[in-house]
């Protein structure tokens, strides 16, 4: 982690702005680590700025409340990313290896846990539109990636709209957490792709 020396108070005259980007980067990581503890509701600027060993001036400075850091936070964790999606060498495969991604976001297994943003999306609009972009852009990459795969294997037609079905896959994943109190284990997940997902792509092949 960034020292304190690297984030007390704002960049001096002469710093590189290189050099203020990676203050604000690890300000920003101690964020998302104090919303995966604790939650979102709980994350305060003095949490923030006591972990990060930062003035809350630094971070007033750039931010005014703790729903503009957290979706700043959010938004450049998926800075030019392109989600990779193992090849299994079929559609089936690459579905379920989706949907155990999809599982590892919602239950919070190396990031932020989607169910702990739940009702901070709904009452925050800006992390709400910070979320649903980051979603549809990994959405769209990774539903891209599966289709060209398929469609080389033959087992699709062009244009087949994966990135719908992989959004549809997530938002019943979250529906069945929220109500069942835990993410859906292998077999849901299995079953949901085998009588939901491939029926709907198949069957536009």
């Amino acid at each position: 982690m960034t020292s304190a020396n690297d984030l007390s108070g704002p960049p001096r005259g002469g710093a590189s702005p290189s050099r203020g980007r990676r203050r604000e980067n690890a300000i920003l990581a101690v964020a998302l680590e104090l919303v995966g503890e604790a939650g979102f509701d709980r994350l305060s600027v003095d949490a923030i700025a006591t972990r990060a060993r930062a003035s809350k001036e630094t971070i007033y400075s750039r931010w005014r409340t703790k729903d503009e850091i957290v979706a700043e936070a959010l938004r450049r964790q998926s800075e030019g990313d392109t989600p990779e999606v193992p090849d299994t060498g079929s559609l089936r495969g690459d579905l379920r290896k989706v949907l155990d991604a999809q599982a590892m976001a919602l239950g919070g297994k190396g990031g932020v846990s989607l169910l702990s943003l739940v009702e901070a999306v709904r009452d925050h609009p800006g992390l709400r539109d910070t979320v649903r972009a980051n979603i549809e852009h990994t959405h769209a990459a990774i539903g891209g990636t599966v289709a060209e795969r398929a469609v080389a294997r033959g087992e699709l037609a062009p244009g087949a709209d994966v990135a719908t079905c992989i959004s549809l896959a997530l938002s019943q994943l979250l529906f069945s957490a929220l109500l069942g109190g835990s993410v859906p284990g292998r077999a849901d997940r299995d079953k949901l792709v085998d009588e939901v997902l491939l029926p709907l792509l198949v069957s536009r092949a």
